[in-house]
């Protein structure tokens, strides 16, 4: 069988446009292919902030109470005037009791403060960017004999915060405190003094 130069060229031909196909072919899976490994790439995401702690510290003034129950297991019941402790979120209700002395004689004492300690979340991560981590909160509990107070301190930071009372009686206190960082309402009241077998 003799080749003719027509038949040479024609399958050059046929051979060319398979090779055109396949190399299309390729074009297109090489293309797949880039877009597919391109999209596996992620862009960073940053972690979010830890949360801020919270801890709590005891103090008297004026005369120590005889009887201290801070409402919470995060204080031990041989604690330390000024430790700080810490605690976990939450509403608590502090008593305390005692005597003081005043210029008629002495007096006995009973209050209850219902306070609320809470803490200051972590910022959310974000593209490129790690949250910062939340303020650790600083709470005081004042043990007074006229009545508690509560104190909050950042430790970096010194707070200018208003302090108004909403509404008081005798026996009962709301007190509001308000700062850029915080707000923080309290009810104090002066109650019974408990008799031990109810502690």
């Amino acid at each position: 069988m003799k080749r003719t130069i027509f038949s040479k060229l024609n399958e050059k031909i046929q051979e060319s446009e398979s090779m055109n196909f396949l190399s299309g072919y390729k074009i297109i899976i090489a293309g797949i292919l880039l877009l597919f490994l391109s999209s596996c790439q992620k862009e960073y995401w940053g972690y979010d902030g830890f949360d801020g702690k919270a801890f709590i510290a005891l103090s008297w003034t004026d005369a120590e109470p005889e009887y201290i129950d801070p409402g919470t297991n995060a204080i031990p019941s041989n604690f330390y005037w000024d430790d700080y402790y810490r605690i976990h979120p939450g509403i608590y209700t502090l008593y305390y009791d005692g005597f003081v002395n005043t210029r008629t004689g002495w007096v006995d004492y009973a209050w209850e403060v219902d306070y609320e300690i809470w803490i200051n979340y972590g910022e959310p991560g974000s593209q490129y960017y790690d949250g910062m981590d939340g303020m650790d909160n600083y709470f005081v509990l004042e043990c007074n004999p006229f009545g508690p107070d509560i104190f909050l301190d950042l430790k970096s930071k010194s707070i200018n915060s208003n302090y108004e009372i909403i509404s008081s009686t005798d026996d009962m206190k709301v007190v509001l405190t308000e700062s850029e960082y915080f707000s923080m309402k309290a009810t104090y009241r002066k109650v019974e003094k408990r008799t031990h077998a109810q502690q």
